[in-house]
Order: C-alpha cells, then sequence, then structure tokens
C-alpha cells in the first residue's frame, strides 16, 4: 500500500517521465515530420529507437526490474523464438522484465518489449504466455505506437499532451507513476487515452496469432487467455494497475474472432512446457515474504510431478532443509539434463545451500557444451563468489558484460564481485556505465573520471577508452538535456 509520501515521489516520477518525453517530441521540429505518405508512420525508424532508448532510460530509473538471470533468459528465450515468426523488421529487441505481480505487458518504440512477472502468475501455460507476447510483438511490427502519435499529433498540441501522458502509462508498464501522472489532466485522459484503435487490435489479434502458430505453439492458448482475462473483471472494474486489459480491451467479438482463426488448429496436440511450469513457481516463490509462508504454500502440493518438486525444493531450502531440497531437485534435474532452465535452477539451488563447488561442476559442464551462456555464466560467477574467488568470477562477469552492455542488471553484478576483488578500477567503470544507462550522465562522468585517475601512469590504450566514452556521454548528456 502506498503512504502519502511514497504516492507524492511516484507521482513526480510520473510528471517525469511525461516531461522526458514531450522534450523528445518537441524538442526538434524535425523529429515529427510533415507525412507526404499517408501509409507511413509519423515516425521513422531512427526516431522511434531514439524514443525507445529514452523510454528505457525512465524504465530503468524509476521502475523495479527483475536481476534474475534465469528469468530473464527465459523470457528471452521465448520472446526471440516469437519474433523469428513475426513481422518484425527490428534487428535488435530490448527485453524489460518488470517486477510486478501485476497482470501487465507492454510494447514500446525502438523494438522495446516489457513483461510483468504477474504475465507468468497469471497464465496457465506457454501457450497462454506466448500469446500476450505474440500480441505485443505484433504491435511492434505494425508500428502502431507511430500511428498513435501521429493521430495525436494531427489533432493538435492539447491531444498530443493527452498522448503523452498516457505514453508515461506505456513506459512504466502501468504502474502508479503513470497512472497518478494520467489524473493530472482527466479532460485530456477523456480525449485521447493510449489505447490501440479497434482496427490495430484486430490486426495485432489477427497478426501475433499467425506468429504464435508458425512458431509451434497452440493458438487456442490466446482464445484460453483471453477468456479467462475478461471473465475475471466481468463484473468487477478493471483496476487502474492493470494496464494490459485497460489499454487492449477484450471485447465478445475479437475473443470470437481470434476463436474462428485458431479453429483450423483443432485436433493438434502440443506438448506442456517442463521450462515455463519451473518459471511459474520460480516466478511464486518470487513473493512470499517468509520461509513459513513458502512452505505453508506447499503443504497442498503432493509432490508428484516435476515442477511441484521444484516448488517443495525451493520451500525447504529457504527453510534450511537443505539436502532434502537438493535430493528432490535432482529428480528434476536427472529428468531432463540438457534444458538450460532445468540446468540453472538446479545449480542456483546448490549455491543457495552453499554447495559452491558442486554448482561449479554442474555449470562447467554445460558451459562446455554452450560456451558464454548469459545464465550459466552468471551462475558460475556466483558459484566462484561463494567460493571466495574474487578475481575469477569478475573475469567471467566482465565477459557477460561485453555481450550484454545494455542490460544495466550486469553492471551492477560487475560492480559488486569487483568490489570484492578489490579491483577498484572496475567498480568505478561499471558504476559509470549502470548511471549512463539510467541517463544519469552527469554521475557516470564522474566515475569514468575517478576511473582515469587510478590508471594514470598504467594504459595510454585504457585511457584512450576512457576519454573516448567520457566524449560519448558529455554528448548524450547535451542531447538530452
Amino acid at each position: 500500500m502506498n503512504t502519502p509520501i511514497s504516492f507524492l515521489v511516484k507521482v513526480a516520477t510520473g510528471l517525469l517521465v511525461i516531461l522526458a518525453l514531450s522534450s523528445i517530441v518537441s524538442a526538434e521540429d524535425t523529429l515529427l515530420p510533415d507525412l507526404g505518405d499517408r501509409e507511413s508512420a509519423a515516425l521513422s525508424p531512427y526516431e522511434e529507437e531514439s524514443l525507445g532508448r529514452a523510454f528505457l532510460m525512465q524504465v530503468h530509473r524509476n521502475l523495479p526490474t527483475v536481476d534474475d538471470p534465469i528469468l530473464k533468459y527465459f523470457v528471452r528465450k521465448n520472446l526471440f523464438e516469437l519474433a523469428e515468426h513475426s513481422d518484425l523488421k527490428v534487428s535488435n529487441l530490448t527485453l524489460i522484465v518488470i517486477d510486478s505481480d501485476e497482470l501487465n505487458a507492454f510494447a514500446a518504440p525502438g523494438g522495446v518489449i516489457g513483461v510483468n512477472l504477474g504475465l507468468l502468475i497469471f497464465a496457465l501455460d506457454i501457450h497462454e504466455y506466448s500469446s500476450v507476447v505474440a500480441h505485443e510483438l505484433a504491435h511492434l511490427s505494425q508500428r502502431h505506437f507511430a500511428r498513435r502519435i501521429d493521430q495525436a499529433r494531427q489533432l493538435g498540441v492539447s491531444h498530443l499532451l493527452g498522448f503523452l501522458t498516457s505514453a508515461a502509462i506505456f513506459a512504466a508498464g502501468g504502474t502508479d507513476p503513470g497512472l497518478a501522472a494520467m489524473a493530472v489532466s482527466n479532460s485530456l485522459n477523456q480525449n485521447l487515452s493510449f489505447k490501440y484503435s479497434r482496427t490495430q487490435e484486430h490486426e495485432a489479434d489477427r497478426i501475433g496469432l499467425n506468429a504464435l502458430t508458425d512458431a509451434g505453439f497452440d493458438p487456442m492458448g490466446a482464445v484460453r487467455m483471453f477468456e479467462r482475462m475478461r471473465e475475471r473483471f466481468r463484473f468487477a472494474s478493471v483496476p487502474e494497475s492493470l494496464y494490459f486489459l485497460r489499454t487492449h480491451p477484450l471485447t465478445d467479438e475479437r475473443i470470437s474472432d481470434l476463436r474462428n482463426h485458431a479453429q483450423s488448429t483443432e485436433g493438434k496436440k502440443y506438448e506442456k512446457s517442463l521450462e515455463y511450469q519451473l518459471m511459474k513457481v520460480r516466478v511464486a516463490h518470487r513473493y512470499f515474504d517468509t520461509a513459513s509462508e513458502a512452505m505453508a504454500h506447499t503443504e497442498s502440493l503432493e509432490g508428484e510431478t516435476l515442477p511441484e518438486k521444484y516448488d517443495l525444493a525451493l520451500a525447504l531450502a529457504r527453510n534450511d532443509q537443505e539436502i532434502r531440497a537438493i535430493e528432490l531437485m535432482e529428480e528434476v534435474y536427472e529428468a531432463d539434463p540438457n534444458s538450460i532452465v532445468v540446468i540453472a535452477c538446479y545449480a542456483d539451488l546448490l549455491i543457495k545451500a552453499d554447495q559452491g563447488e558442486l554448482a561449479l561442476k554442474v555449470v562447467e559442464a554445460a558451459l562446455a557444451n554452450t560456451p558464454n551462456n548469459e545464465p550459466l555464466s552468471l551462475l558460475k560467477a556466483h558459484a566462484l563468489r561463494l567460493l571466495e574467488r574474487y578475481d575469477d568470477a569478475t573475469r567471467v562477469v566482465k565477459r557477460v558484460v561485453r555481450q550484454s552492455s545494455k542490460d544495466p542488471d550486469l553492471w551492477l553484478e560487475l560492480e559488486a564481485i569487483a568490489g570484492l576483488a578489490q579491483n577498484i578500477f572496475e567498480v568505478h567503470r561499471a558504476r559509470a556505465e549502470w548511471y549512463a544507462l539510467r541517463g544519469q550522465f552527469p554521475d557516470a562522468i564522474e566515475n569514468l573520471q575517478f576511473a582515469k585517475k587510478l590508471n594514470e601512469g598504467k594504459s595510454s590504450i585504457l585511457e584512450a577508452s576512457l576519454n573516448q566514452r567520457i566524449q560519448e556521454l558529455r554528448e548524450a548528456a547535451a542531447l538530452n538535456s
């Protein structure tokens, strides 16, 4: 529950999001050019990418994101699997996993996809879950966001401001800052909220369904998912925080249309996803406040299925019953020893049980087959950290960061492990990049200046690299001022 102070902070945060977005759209006349071709969108792909970067900075600065490498790996793998079968022309997708149990997902310009953990809680299987992700990818591929900006711009300044106010919710994934900001102007909210048009929703439904089917998922999963969402709130008002339903209203007509297009695959059998069920369990345990609450949750479980064994193992590990927890998790691991997700869950539990040597052995065996895999590499670093091999752990995380330099969580990871290794130079450099991804450029530059002092008289190549990065950050600061 929000305290009065925290609510005011969130209101201010929401307003900052709006101001940032407004500055992007109004700073230069060329950003939203007049359209000669009515089939094109108001924003060029480059401008969409710029807007996407601004969204990302606001999200990284203001929203609780998930740093769990296993959850992020699963969500990312599913996203790219669906993207391969979509009409998306964006070469790079950026995933944001929001640490919220609200049922939300969103798509932002520049190839940004946001998924709340609440989506994994609500969706019963991988097919239901994937249907929502495919729908958001369809909005991206059809550039619906750019078309809405065009509509707002042509209606006039007040409507454009209303659109940007609604876009604050879009950027925040439907959380309180954006919703509080939306309340600033009820008239603008009535004039233009960030809802896709009926035509755009039908277009996203059908294109998303095609991608879902082509990727090998059950298209009826979309029907089941949307029907359950509709039924859940049929006799109750949709919560203000439930962004997906407020901006993607589910009508009987839409669901009927989905069902008609999905029926062509009736009779075909679709496999269940053990990985998805494990991730549902993992998400559920994130929201248990105490070990006793986690144990109470497992009382109704029979412990026969693999997801139930993992469920019990997590609860037992949290309740200091590590030996039994590992025994249960070994059964899950032995059932599917080639799954990255299963291997990672097993290694993670071993680390939680202070079994660093065994965790390292499991992870290194898997990495021999999938070198540089991100979650396995990070778990290797966690095992090395447990064994107090801090320099080795730092080297592992540095390799991961080079692969995924746009992920602020990885820079925080590097900062922490480099600190344990007493590598203060890397601490400052990692902290600088974390600040940069949040748009806090003066702080980023300050930390790089500290790193430069630590490097004085040591490496001219490194000094040149630091100077170049400082110049890049100064230019970015000027552009965003």
